[in-house]
């Protein structure tokens, strides 16, 4: 038989009349106290919470973020710019300032947008035509939708394009050519100023399109042979800190959670310790939560290794012709906030660079100035590039009579 448990009646308050209420008795059984004070009903409770709370901390973030995203896109993308058609079903971005000829092409250190001359390209736009863009996937340029590596069922055709990967030199050239040339047609010779990757397509370029280049300006030039120094240890840090970190970015921006991390101050926009317009500064963290892009800026870094095979190959075909004028601008540092012995061995690597095909080249330090120079700095890169324009100017003079 069943335990039952008489629960004493509380004390029954006097009505005033003389008359005594009467007094009440509940009877409950074992079963139901154990329900009533949080049994396996509770816990049901409380983890029927947890579940919801995981859907809404999994779900939500994703989807505000997507939302934004779709609202940013057309917001941030700058009113001066327009998309190119490059083939291939692929547009890129570019915007122009001033007349030329000559026509300076600006190229951004690896994985960054144009962005990062936003503050150099007035200067020079005040003497010639100056452009920047965008390369494949980053930014507001599209991601190729058709990778040159893809077999069109020719085997011939198919062994030519497995070394046409879309984020290698050879593919981002070929892209800028198109783009400045049959998309465009700005007016002729070129001056290409390229920062670290940028300098890389810059030396690729000339030497694909040796008759439309004037001069290059190679700034913190990336060299073929970084990752051969000082025991690999650029290589180490390339594959083991650099694309881990930007995978993790990528990761936290299909989640929707470097959005969350920009609001409440955990990550800052790349481009700080300058003056931006705030529409550039708004336009970093919009791009730090979209994952295309990022995806875009993991793969530049990956296949960087195919990109150094390219140009050494390009290097045995041909030489950069002796009628273009090179300059090549170094800080004192790579990035005076790295250990000592990776900016060193950047700076052996430069010096490598300089030495093996650019002997005649000339070489400026900028002081107190590392990589990012380009918007810290920005007066010391485009008063070289003034410099290179009236240069070439005189020629053109002499030339044509």
């Amino acid at each position: 038989m069943r335990k039952r448990t008489i629960v004493k009646p509380k004390a029954v308050a006097d009505t005033g009349s003389g008359s005594v209420q009467k007094e009440e008795y509940s009877v409950k059984s074992k079963g139901e106290q154990s329900s009533d004070s949080g049994g396996g009903g509770g816990w049901g409770r409380r983890l029927l919470k947890a579940v919801q709370i995981l859907i809404v901390i999994t779900l939500v973030p994703p989807f505000l973020n997507y939302a934004a995203l779709q609202k940013e896109t057309q917001e941030l993308r700058p009113d001066n710019g327009q998309l190119y058609d490059v083939a291939w079903g692929q547009k890129l971005f570019k915007k122009c300032h001033g007349k030329g000829p000559p026509t300076v092409i600006l190229d951004a250190p690896t994985g960054m947008t144009s962005d990062v001359w936003e503050l150099v390209w007035p200067s020079i736009a005040k003497f010639s035509r100056v452009c920047v863009y965008d390369r494949a996937g980053l930014g507001f340029s599209d991601r190729p939708l058709k990778n040159h590596s893809q077999s069109d069922g020719e085997d011939a055709k198919s062994n030519i394009r497995n070394r046409w990967h879309p984020f290698t030199i050879e593919r981002m050239a070929d892209d800028l050519n198109k783009l400045i040339t049959a998309s465009s047609q700005e007016p002729q010779p070129f001056i290409l100023v390229g920062a670290e990757l940028g300098a890389l397509v810059a030396q690729f370029y000339t030497q694909m399109f040796e008759n439309q280049v004037a001069g290059i300006l190679l700034i913190n030039p990336l060299s073929d042979d970084l990752f051969e120094l000082d025991s690999g240890s650029w290589e180490k840090h390339w594959y083991g800190n650099l694309i881990p970190s930007f995978q993790s970015l990528q990761l936290g921006a299909a989640l929707g959670l470097v959005r969350l991390a920009l609001i409440v101050g955990l990550i800052s926009q790349p481009l700080t310790g300058t003056n931006l317009a705030e529409d550039v500064v708004n336009r970093q963290k919009y791009l730090l939560c979209h994952p295309k892009h990022l995806s875009s800026v993991v793969d530049e870094y990956h296949f960087i290794n195919e990109s150094f095979s390219q140009i050494r190959t390009m290097r045995m075909l041909k030489t950069v012709p002796s009628n273009v004028s090179v300059t090549v601008l170094s800080g004192n540092y790579y990035d005076e906030l790295m250990p000592s012995h990776l900016n060193k061995a950047w700076a052996k690597s430069e010096q490598n660079l300089l030495t093996k095909y650019y002997p005649r080249a000339k070489h400026i330090v900028i002081n107190s100035s590392d990589r990012h120079m380009l918007y810290r700095n920005p007066d010391a890169i485009s008063e070289q590039v003034i410099k290179m324009i009236k240069q070439i100017r005189n020629k053109l003079r002499i030339k044509n009579g």
